[in-house]
């Protein structure tokens, strides 16, 4: 056992029955915090290196390398009648995921909720406790190799931090959320993380996420598609990352210039491939020459910002800023340059009108910050500049028409 300051004890579980035994708390209790330390610079997929999860009044550290069956605690994740606590937990959550390929249930993330009420968006679980709790925590084993062993003292401590306090800040967020009455604003967000979607893209997205996908004509997207669910085959055989086997900007160059020949592929600067994968990869992109149009992936759209659209931009933007300083709201929760620019194309458009797709006339952020937004582009409201408490800030009221006389 080791004592940690102001917090329960951490315990290095060792035995399936002491994983039977935490799970057991975690169903009577109806919650349980949870985080993991992994490593995924060089892997295919994330490999896990330590579980941290802990209870009202337990911390426990489980080492994945002990061959202990952790199906139980992975399942934790997955079961409507448990609440996972987490601190920016997406990647965690996209773990156990992974594990079982079941989607998560009732989540809370405290950094999210710390959005809600007025902290800045994202913050760092360090500077959360030190505002909530007034407790510093000793963050030296930022970059420690997790796959090591045996693990150190200061590494369990370390990992121990992660979740010791999560349960406590879970419940005085709550509060907050009620008496601002944005619970319902919080669960809105999480269900977010308790959809599969989020951890399986869709092949399309993915596809037009690398970069320089963007420019390419549908037939040669084809192309790309097909190199890229090659690439993704191999570095799942290697174990690799798949940027790392073949990297985007020559997965682009190869279909952007339609390179069809060993020569040309293996003079590439930055190719790393070798003899044999390189004349699996040409093969690959020969076939899919012959795809017929009828399959090929459709073209984004290439949006061109109008000339006026930077000023705009730039209004909207300290609009909204100016907005979630009023309603202790963080604007990097609340609104994104690329929901900003969505919203404005839409007040410019209108299609559709009723707004299906807008990011900010979506859920709560339609109700509040997007409603007075989509009301300033309209001209329904005035921005002005006001002086308040000794300092300026952006104001923002209902335009009254002058009577005709």
């Amino acid at each position: 056992m080791q004592r940690r300051r102001g917090g329960p004890e951490a315990t290095l579980i060792e035995s399936q029955s002491q994983i039977s035994q935490f799970c057991q708390r975690c169903g009577d209790e109806g919650r349980f915090a949870f985080d993991t330390e992994f490593v995924m610079e060089d892997r295919y997929e994330s490999e896990v290196c330590l579980l941290q999860a802990a209870v009202a009044d337990s911390v426990v550290i489980i080492d994945p390398f002990s061959k202990l069956d952790l199906s139980p605690l992975w399942g934790l994740v997955a079961n409507d009648a448990i609440e996972t606590v987490v601190h920016a937990g997406q990647e965690d959550l996209a773990i156990a995921v992974q594990y079982t390929e079941v989607a998560p249930r009732r989540v809370f993330d405290v950094q999210i909720a710390a959005g809600l009420v007025g902290f800045d968006y994202p913050i760092s679980l360090q500077r959360l406790i030190q505002s909530m709790l007034h407790i510093r925590l000793h963050k030296a084993k930022t970059l420690t190799d997790w796959r090591k062993r045996p693990l150190t003292q200061a590494q369990i401590r370390y990992a121990a931090e992660d979740v010791a306090y999560l349960l406590t800040i879970r419940e005085d967020l709550n509060k907050k959320l009620e008496s601002l009455g944005r619970l319902d604003w919080a669960r809105e967000e999480f269900r977010c993380l308790e959809e599969l979607t989020r951890y399986r893209r869709a092949e399309e997205d993915r596809l037009l996420r690398i970069k320089g996908m963007g420019n390419l004509k549908s037939e040669k997207l084809a192309v790309a598609r097909e190199i890229m669910h090659w690439r993704e085959t191999l570095a799942k055989r290697l174990n690799r990352p798949a940027r790392v086997v073949l990297k985007d900007h020559l997965l682009v160059e190869i279909a952007k210039h339609g390179l069809a020949e060993v020569s040309d592929i293996r003079d590439l600067r930055g190719m790393n491939l070798n003899q044999r994968n390189i004349h699996s990869l040409v093969e690959v992109i020969r076939n899919a020459r012959k795809i017929p149009s009828s399959e090929w992936p459709e073209q984004k759209p290439r949006s061109v910002d109008a000339p006026r659209d930077a000023a705009l931009l730039a209004l909207v933007t300290a609009v909204a800023r100016s907005y979630c300083l009023e309603h202790k709201l963080a604007y990097g929760l609340v609104a994104t340059q690329k929901s900003i620019r969505e919203l404005i194309r839409h007040s410019a458009f209108g299609r559709p009108s009723d707004g299906t797709g807008v990011e900010l006339l979506a859920g709560w952020r339609g109700e509040t910050v997007g409603a007075m937004l989509a009301d300033v582009l309209a001209g329904k409201r005035t921005v002005r500049v006001e002086e308040l408490d000794g300092e300026r800030t952006v104001r923002v009221t209902r335009r009254r028409d002058k009577k005709r006389t």
